[in-house]
């Protein structure tokens, strides 16, 4: 990835006339909302699926905010998810509307919206100091410009459209690799386990410490697990001291996304609150094997959890999997890790043929 020189680059008030005028969107609880006839987006604070949670009926008396427009998340866990909506949509509390003061190409907003996340993530907390209270303040962002308080327009506009073409030739790429393997496993001599039975699963040590305490520590050195389906569930730094060891799976009992938090740590981290462990009984479950199980877990989780329907500690422990065996009944270990790093190096070599 090139770097950017932002030398020259100027800051500008999300509020500037030349950019855009903040609306505080339409405030509206999606639990509360009927779905019989389902034709406006929803968007909460999420930062998948451009901020979408769900699709809604339009509210008599309620008017959606049109297609073209950014949507940008003002607290929580996915502060600063900035996104361009292709829909009309409706937003829950604490997502913002921009709304271009002027005729703003796509590939200038998603420009502004990339921008905009940096920043956000960059000098913003969740729970500690979220955008709420700058967003029409003093919220800024760098930009290019083309003289003296003009944004430079164009290099937005042809720097996306190159990130466009370099992403669509390495889809291609992709698409044309030949002898890609089909895996059609057969499960047929596979046996069920019981989860609970495989691991001792309990709270990590830090599941009981505020979230202020942790947030506040950010910009350390030691991972913080928390309750995220993504990079591979570390939410930032500490300098506190590790509370677990590597080698174990985490996952998170709270949100929609449970099902997706299932993770192996491979270094020593901090569990953020409503993150469990699952330590291992007996056999020792190393990374290959950890992931494998984690895929089948997934599998059968999905669907099946959201906010209403939270996934507990005790859903896993009871939750049965089918895994392969050896002769004695006994998971069939070998297996497993072969399968997976046989999975790990036909990635590898897909990444070698993009970059």
């Amino acid at each position: 990835m090139v770097k950017i020189d932002t030398n020259g680059w100027e800051k500008f008030h999300l509020y500037d006339k030349q950019l855009f005028t903040i609306k505080s969107g339409t405030k509206l609880d999606k639990v509360k909302m009927t779905m019989s006839n389902p034709s406006i987006v929803f968007v909460g604070r999420a930062n998948t699926n451009n901020g979408i949670t769900g699709i809604v009926d339009e509210i008599d008396g309620v008017k959606p905010y049109q297609e073209g427009l950014l949507t940008i998340s003002l607290g929580g866990e996915y502060l600063g998810s900035c996104f361009v909506q292709r829909r009309p949509f409706y937003t829950s509390q604490n997502v913002n509307v921009l709304i271009p003061n002027h005729d703003m190409s796509d590939n200038c907003k998603m420009f502004i919206a990339t921008v905009v996340f940096k920043e956000s993530r960059t000098h913003y907390k969740a729970f500690v100091n979220e955008l709420n209270r700058h967003i029409n303040k003093d919220f800024s962002i760098l930009l290019p410009v083309s003289s003296p308080g003009v944004p430079d327009w164009k290099y937005m506009e042809d720097y996306i459209e190159n990130i466009k073409k370099v992403t669509d030739d390495s889809l291609r790429v992709l698409c044309s690799v030949k002898d890609m393997k089909q895996r059609k496993i057969d499960t047929s001599m596979w046996r069920d386990f019981r989860v609970g039975d495989l691991f001792d699963i309990h709270p990590t040590k830090a599941y009981k410490m505020s979230n202020n305490v942790l947030l506040e520590e950010y910009g350390g050195i030691n991972p913080v697990v928390v309750n995220t389906g993504f990079n591979n569930g570390v939410g930032g730094y500490t300098n506190r001291k590790c509370t677990e060891k590597a080698g174990i799976i985490t996952f998170t009992d709270t949100a929609a996304k449970s099902t997706d938090s299932f993770f192996y740590q491979e270094t020593d981290f901090v569990g953020y609150p409503h993150v469990q462990g699952m330590y291992t009984k007996g056999h020792v479950w190393n990374k290959y094997e950890s992931l494998f199980l984690i895929s089948v877990i997934r599998t059968y989780l999905k669907g099946r959890y959201d906010f209403i329907s939270k996934m507990t500690r005790i859903d896993i422990m009871n939750l049965h999997v089918k895994l392969p065996i050896k002769k004695t009944d006994e998971p069939n270990w070998q297996y497993m890790e072969d399968y997976m790093r046989e999975i790990e190096t036909d990635v590898k070599e897909k990444i070698n043929i993009i970059v």
